[in-house]
């Protein structure tokens, strides 16, 4: 069975993104609430920690150069 998305409530906001919606999965039979502005969020931490990520990946990687250019002398 597929999940199912159920607007809960309309909030006072006029932002679309803000209703909250009830996502039930299974199994079993579970229920958690989100919103479109919160998976935003979830979205945008994530790039950050990519972004943060490719940086210190970069930074590994000379390092690595560094030691087997070391290792090759």
């Amino acid at each position: 069975m597929a999940d199912k998305y159920t607007k809960k409530a309309v909030p006072d906001s006029s932002d679309w993104k803000d209703v909250q919606i009830e996502k039930e999965f299974t199994p079993p039979k579970q229920k958690s609430t989100v919103t479109y502005k919160q998976l935003e969020q979830q979205v945008a931490n994530i790039d950050s920690q990519i972004a943060s990520l490719g940086s210190q990946k970069a930074e590994v990687e000379a390092e690595m150069a560094k030691v087997k250019k070391a290792v090759e002398a």
